[in-house]
């Protein structure tokens, strides 16, 4: 009697190991995090058609619950808090968690890409795949749905423009990550790392010259209201990453993630629709408020990019693998 006593107790704690992490019936809910807001329309308009896709094809079975503008993380915080769990789902800025995974400073190597076209080109050749995804499920407990592009960093100047390596130095930069910081001072830059959100006063104030940052940012922060030039570079193109706790993903039903991966592909491809005719709309914007905009001549950009090639050599050697990322940016070129 004892035994089969013993026995069944231990049936019934191998069925509670092994409960299903949704049971059938019961709704799924994700908690959706990003610390952008919603006036970064090409970011947002796509994150909200994705929860909408999910949502309607799952005919209700899962819910969302959205937090924008930092109501929960910040930029820097996203990727702990989608790897502890605290949150199911985020939308983090590549530049913010490459402290922490360097292979993601790939996106903003100085004037490693050439467009957001190339950018694209990449991606469908396995960028992702030589080691940024396998860390991040691995070491990090995450699991990559998707990417899609912010437009090219580009330099804004308070007081001159910026033509030429000479006018990056002796001028204070506000900068996003290590690898922006470290072009800057490359080419004799005074860096300080600062968010978006800090940048129009740091303007208006006089505490910094000049900053590397997508168009976006300029529209989103208005920053003509207090910077004079725009410099085109494609200094970098930085990435907006939807990305899943992987414990969730893993407990989630089999169609559910079909659902999700398709609408996170959807997602992708109206961002990169949405960039590019964004990027044109932006420039015009940018001259009807007073800006001056001006792309800096072939010549110099090469003198730029000689000029920061040491900080590719130096991610280089950080990550195993570095030089098969930077081969299949070089082979997808064109």
């Amino acid at each position: 009697m004892k035994k089969r006593s013993f026995l069944a107790a231990l049936s019934i704690v191998s069925l509670l190991a092994f409960k299903p992490a949704v049971a059938q019936g019961e709704a799924i809910e994700i908690t959706f995090s990003t610390y952008l807001p919603p006036t970064y329309a090409y970011v947002w308009e796509p994150i909200q058609n994705f929860v909408k896709t999910v949502e309607t094809q799952s005919a209700g079975r899962v819910k969302f619950k959205v937090f924008h503008s930092a109501q929960l993380y910040d930029g820097y915080q996203e990727l702990s808090a989608v790897s502890r769990g605290d949150v199911d789902m985020v939308n983090m800025t590549g530049t913010y968690p490459s402290g922490t995974v360097p292979a993601l400073s790939i996106f903003t190597l100085p004037f490693m890409f050439t467009s957001v076209d190339h950018l694209e080109r990449a991606l469908k050749g396995g960028l992702l795949d030589l080691g940024i995804k396998q860390e991040l499920s691995n070491d990090h407990n995450t699991v990559i749905l998707g990417v899609g592009p912010f437009d090219p960093y580009e330099f804004y100047s308070r007081k001159t423009p910026i033509n030429a390596a000479a006018d990056v130095a002796n001028k204070v930069w506000a900068t996003t990550g290590a690898i922006d910081a470290r072009s800057i001072q490359l080419m004799g830059g005074s860096p300080t790392g600062m968010p978006s959100s800090e940048l129009y006063l740091a303007f208006d104030r006089g505490v910094v010259d000049a900053t590397p940052r997508p168009l976006l940012t300029g529209v989103g922060r208005k920053l003509y209201e207090v910077v004079d030039y725009l410099s085109l570079a494609n200094f970098g193109i930085d990435t907006s990453i939807l990305a899943i706790n992987k414990e969730k993903w893993d407990g989630l039903p089999k169609d559910i993630q079909e659902i999700i991966t398709k609408a996170a592909a959807e997602r992708d491809q109206q961002q990169f629709k949405m960039v590019r005719e964004f990027v044109q709309t932006a420039l015009a914007n940018f001259e009807k408020n007073g800006m001056t905009v001006n792309r800096i001549a072939p010549a110099q950009i090469t003198e730029m990019k000689n000029l920061t090639a040491p900080a590719i050599m130096e991610w280089q050697q950080k990550v195993p693998n570095g030089k098969e990322y930077l081969d299949l940016i070089i082979k997808t070129e064109k």
